[in-house]
């Protein structure tokens, strides 16, 4: 069996292109290492693609860029989840099991706005943000692939 290679990115290739295929859940946690490198406070992330597609595997490299964890867990039920990295917060919030009538009733504001990095799951469901400054990421599951659009709304 031949070994997997190596995602050859860097931080600058990702603010050149935006279209990234990954074959490993690997590949695309490393993927999501790489993305960090370029976060600062004040950063939102809008992650979208259906069930299953690698939102969480990316934001599991996000996080453990910033944090050093092994292994960050979905927010599914939690829905937030607050990392101290450095002299602010980040926090991952997955709005899955919300209704998107609802989502501002929760206070979301005090997460997505400020000096923190939010990463949002299911971002789709944060009406009434499309405008505001921000990374859109795209991933669809393309059999044993993933194909990860990164676009930056600033």
């Amino acid at each position: 069996m031949a070994k997997n290679k190596k995602l050859n990115i860097s931080a600058t290739s990702i603010c050149k292109k935006n279209i990234f295929v990954t074959k490993t859940s690997q590949e695309t946690r490393n993927l999501g290492k790489k993305f960090a490198s370029i976060l600062k406070g004040g950063d939102i992330v809008f992650l979208k693609g259906d069930l299953g597609s690698g939102k969480t595997t990316f934001t599991q490299g996000i996080i453990k860029a910033f944090c050093n964890k092994d292994f960050a867990r979905s927010s599914s039920f939690t829905l937030i989840n607050e990392y101290d990295i450095a002299n602010l917060r980040l926090f991952h919030i997955d709005l899955y099991r919300l209704n998107p009538l609802i989502v501002w009733d929760i206070g979301i504001e005090e997460y997505i706005y400020g000096k923190n990095i939010s990463i949002i799951e299911w971002a789709d469901r944060l009406l009434g943000a499309e405008n505001d400054n921000h990374w859109d990421i795209e991933i669809e599951n393309m059999n044993s692939m993933r194909k990860i659009k990164i676009e930056s709304k600033r």
